[in-house]
């Protein structure tokens, strides 16, 4: 059903601006109408149009950071406690948002709370905002009468997952920066420097050294082909990203970076610890744990581990526990199956859990330190050897021209 933003104003003669569902702009007057609301302004909301023609496109100008999200359970959840009611409290949160995209969205969901919805079923027309795991937790909010408690633990979670992800963006950007130094320093010497010298040499009559021709040779081929290896980079690039789109080539890629030294440990280990962090949190708030599971899986990004869970999803479905289904898992850690085998039998599996993900999340903060600390002096090394090799394959040629000048 089409979307439209209004402007309008209400008996007390205040401003009010939102987004409202109807079938036409007619229906949408008169729904506003009955809401005591005097229409000025009424067109077609041309973002959540864009959102449905464009979704890829629409993931980068209209993003809504994970950040926000959290901001804005913290914020539902503290208004609610203090007694507010839903649709004043959206209201209020909606005028101090400052991302238009997300205020958008949230005056929308306070139009459909108050024509009668729950705010579990608007969070649910918003999944990339709102994924499933705020429904389900939502849902518990609605069933207890208490918001507040859910609302915070889902602020809580987006918080420490971004942490999380942060770290792991943290471990990539060092050896990238590094990596994309040394490449430009290679680039410039044999784009720059190394024609020149190769034509001071074109008129040195006795033989260069083999490694002065090979310099040489590549200098060429940098000065030559270069688009198209710049071409093959981004072609492999693509190719790589269409490849994991298919279900075999992303099990492939996971298993593959999976076996990568360091890198996969350090992935699997955040992957485990948003697994257990996701899990324990739904599984504390009272989310039955086949929901729970089936929740998770559906945020992790491997696809083995998606595939694990998954049929751990259906041996419980059959009558197993959480730990005999995920005993065979090649992504777990003995560590994380320990936890959970000792918070089912201790019935304190959520608290478990969580203590899982806290030393999960040590290990990914102790293992980029030491990544960054160990990469430092290996990429000076490599970049040093690199720059050696090139200066020798300068320096012999000359010390020959100055022998055979003699």
């Amino acid at each position: 059903m089409p979307h439209y933003q209004y402007t309008a104003f209400s008996n007390k003669g205040q401003k009010v601006t939102g987004v409202i569902e109807a079938i036409s702009p007619q229906a949408a007057t008169q729904k506003l109408k009955a809401q005591n609301l005097y229409v000025k302004e009424i067109r077609s909301d041309s973002t959540k149009r864009d959102r449905e023609l464009f979704p890829f496109l629409s993931n980068i100008l209209y993003r809504i950071k994970r950040k926000e999200a959290g901001i804005f359970a913290r914020q539902l959840g503290t208004l609610l406690g203090a007694g507010i009611p839903l649709n004043e409290a959206l209201t209020d949160i909606g005028e101090q948002t400052e991302n238009p995209h997300l205020r958008k969205i949230i005056q929308e969901m306070k139009q459909q709370v108050v024509e009668g919805k729950s705010l579990s079923e608007t969070m649910k027309q918003h999944t990339a905002v709102f994924p499933p795991v705020y429904e389900s937790m939502i849902r518990v909010g609605e069933a207890t009468g208490n918001y507040e408690p859910p609302l915070k633990r889902l602020a809580d979670l987006e918080e420490r997952n971004e942490e999380l992800k942060a770290r792991a963006i943290t471990a990539m950007i060092y050896p990238m920066f590094m990596l994309a130094i040394s490449v430009g320093v290679v680039f410039f010497l044999m784009t720059s420097v190394v024609p020149q010298l190769s034509d001071l040499f074109s008129g040195f009559k006795a033989e260069l050294p083999l490694i002065t021709r090979i310099v040489i040779g590549l200098s060429k081929f940098f000065s030559s082909f270069w688009y198209l290896m710049i071409l093959a980079i981004f072609g492999s690039i693509y190719a790589f990203v269409r490849y994991r789109k298919t279900e075999q080539g992303k099990l492939k890629t996971d298993r593959w970076i999976m076996r990568i030294p360091f890198f996969g440990s350090l992935l699997r280990r955040i992957q485990v610890g948003l697994f257990c962090r996701n899990l324990g949190i739904l599984v504390e708030s009272q989310v039955p744990l086949l929901d729970a599971l089936k929740i998770v899986s559906g945020t992790v990004t491997n696809s083995i581990f998606a595939n694990e869970l998954n049929a751990a999803a259906q041996q419980i479905k059959e009558g197993a526990s959480l730990r005999e289904s995920l005993k065979e898992s090649v992504i777990l850690p003995q560590m994380a199956r320990g936890m959970i085998a000792a918070g089912e039998s201790t019935d304190r599996l959520a608290e478990l859990l969580i203590k899982a993900a806290e030393i999960l999340e040590s290990e990914v903060d102790s293992s980029v330190r030491r990544m960054t600390q160990s990469l430092e002096p290996i990429m000076i090394v490599v970049l040093g050897g690199i720059v050696a090799a090139i200066m020798a394959a300068v320096m012999l040629p000359m010390y020959k021209m100055t022998e055979y000048i003699k």
